[in-house]
């Protein structure tokens, strides 16, 4: 059971009305359209797909089969979750929201209407954060965020990413790899390359292949933000000052302003033709692309006053950018919304949140809040879909 945190306690002064809530990154892949979405699954819907080919032969008396029609499968599988708090609001007594509770005893565990409001809304965005950071890193990274804790362990939504990763059909695009010197264990960590000319304080850089003598220095892995401190060294929120063995090997890799272009026009090249012009076509990005070709954009245009005037809409070669907040650091998808697919019993439920007051029924003086839903992702034509990581 949860008490409201208050601080600081004080219960003088002036009253300002309303709550301000903290800042939460929303979702953005539904409500702007850049999935397909299926609803009315209560257990499975399955997509079905088709491949065909022709073979053009010379033309005789005798008919002679070929070619092929290929018929195929992929699920979707609405994994279920639920979000349960209970909250004991006595302690809101000493404070300006006592005025809002009835009088009597007994009120002094009723929630005010503007933070029952508030708290409806937050808990709202932070559910959309991590339903749109499961569509493309699945439900499991999506518990690394701040302020979402992931516990459910039988049920797990891949992601849209982990799975092209997996398939075998997809194209994949390496970045390219920049090699660790060495690596100094610390809180922070120091990090040691050949130059970090191409980087900057601020961009974010992932970890792959790291190894060392003790098995621990695989856990150095993912993506975090740097400051750089030397011509070859940086230093990363990594603790590793616990670490028994010494560095061996490993790679760090990134999109910033240095390279955005190169990046773009590597997952330009790679793009199917069959695919590339149609309406529903798109990169898509994190935020930390959208910047990068932004300041790229910027810089390419030869003039400082480039950086002054306003946003542009982000293309490249007329495909257009889709820049969302929860694609993976330094990871591109190109593909059609049409082959991303969002699976749901009801796309309302999770703006459904039960409110149950506890006094009637079991005689505890707190409030619950109930949220259930369940959804699943997956994709189709894999060889349509350039991955980029």
């Amino acid at each position: 059971m949860a008490t409201p945190t208050i601080s600081p306690n004080t219960y003088a002064g002036k009253d300002l009305e309303g709550i301000i809530a903290q800042s939460v990154l929303r979702g953005r892949t539904i409500e702007n359209g850049l999935i397909s979405v299926h609803t009315d699954i209560d257990s499975r819907a399955v997509v079905k797909t088709m491949a065909n080919t022709i073979t053009v032969q010379d033309s005789v008396a005798a008919f002679s089969s070929a070619g092929s029609l290929t018929l195929g499968e992929k699920y979707l599988d609405p994994k279920k979750f639920m979000e349960a708090v209970e909250y004991d609001y006595q302690s809101l007594n000493g404070t300006w929201y006592a005025s809002q509770q009835p009088r009597g005893r007994g009120g002094d565990f009723v929630p005010p209407a503007t933070i029952e409001e508030a708290l409806i809304e937050q808990q709202a965005l932070i559910r959309s954060k991590f339903i749109d950071a499961s569509i493309w890193r699945g439900s499991v990274a999506a518990g690394d965020l701040s302020k979402i804790t992931v516990s459910a362990s039988s049920n797990v939504v891949t992601g849209l990413i982990p799975l092209m990763e997996a398939g075998s059909d997809v194209n994949k695009l390496d970045s390219t790899k920049v090699a660790i010197v060495d690596i100094t264990a610390g809180a922070p960590t120091i990090v040691e390359l050949a130059s970090t000319a191409n980087l900057q304080t601020g961009d974010v850089v992932t970890f792959s292949s790291v190894t060392g003598s003790d098995p621990v220095w695989a856990n150095v892995s993912g993506s975090f933000p740097i400051t750089v401190t030397s011509a070859t060294t940086f230093t990363v929120a990594v603790d590793t000052s616990a670490y028994a063995g010494t560095f061996t090997s490993g790679n760090i890799n990134y999109i910033n302003a240095s390279n955005a272009l190169e990046v773009l026009t590597s997952v330009y090249n790679g793009l199917s033709e069959s695919v590339e012009d149609d309406l529903d076509f798109y990169i898509f990005g994190n935020k930390g692309l959208g910047k990068a070709y932004s300041l790229a954009q910027a810089a390419a245009a030869n003039g400082a006053g480039s950086y002054y005037i306003g946003a542009k809409e982000l293309d490249f070669l007329g495909n257009r950018l889709a820049i969302l907040p929860f694609v993976s650091a330094n990871t591109i998808v190109a593909a059609n919304v049409s082959n991303l697919h969002f699976g749901t019993a009801l796309d309302a439920e999770w703006n459904n949140v039960s409110i149950l007051p506890q006094y009637e029924v079991t005689g505890d003086r707190t409030v619950r809040y109930r949220c259930d839903y369940a959804f699943d992702v997956n994709y189709t034509n894999g060889e349509d879909i350039v991955l980029f990581r």
